[in-house]
């Protein structure tokens, strides 16, 4: 759905039964700010945890890799103002960050989860996706193996 805004209407479809979302804005360009703003807002307006508060959503400044145009603070101002529960900058190119802001969303689910605000639970689902994390595992990126904070493996409760 990344930058399709001609799916806007269909988006509630989109976002039914979602536990958390992941925005993402091109760094090298200032004027895709607006529309990862257009996708924030329209999460926060179609769903919420049972409290009413909105989504664990995190927002990644990608390409950073290039000449970014979308300072520090011009960032993290995003994220304060906006109800991200992170902002990161990434680079899909160079594996740059995408860990870091997998891993906050991955917390912030857990925990909402074991406060009860899902209404339906990702545990305990029939046919629902399971995470589990491995601290053991490795990661093999570009022929190195190096020791990585978490790996994600993901099998069917059904």
């Amino acid at each position: 759905m990344g930058g399709q805004d001609r799916y806007g209407v269909m988006t509630r479809v989109y976002y039914k039964d979602a536990h958390a979302a992941v925005i993402v804005l091109d760094a090298a360009r200032e004027r895709t700010i607006e529309g990862a703003l257009r996708w924030k807002a329209d999460l926060d307006q179609k769903l919420t945890l049972a409290d009413g508060s909105a989504v664990p959503t995190v927002l990644l400044a990608n390409k950073c890799d290039l000449n970014n145009d979308i300072s520090d603070s011009r960032l993290s101002d995003l994220e304060r103002d906006n109800g991200f529960i992170g902002s990161f900058r990434t680079s899909a190119k160079d594996d740059v960050g995408i860990s870091d802001a997998f891993n906050r969303l991955v917390e912030s689910v857990v925990s909402t989860e074991e406060g009860g605000q899902y209404e339906v639970p990702i545990y305990g689902r029939q046919d629902s996706v399971r995470l589990s994390i491995d601290a053991r595992s490795t990661r093999e990126h570009k022929g190195s193996s190096e020791w990585n904070c978490c790996a994600y493996a993901i099998s069917s409760t059904g």
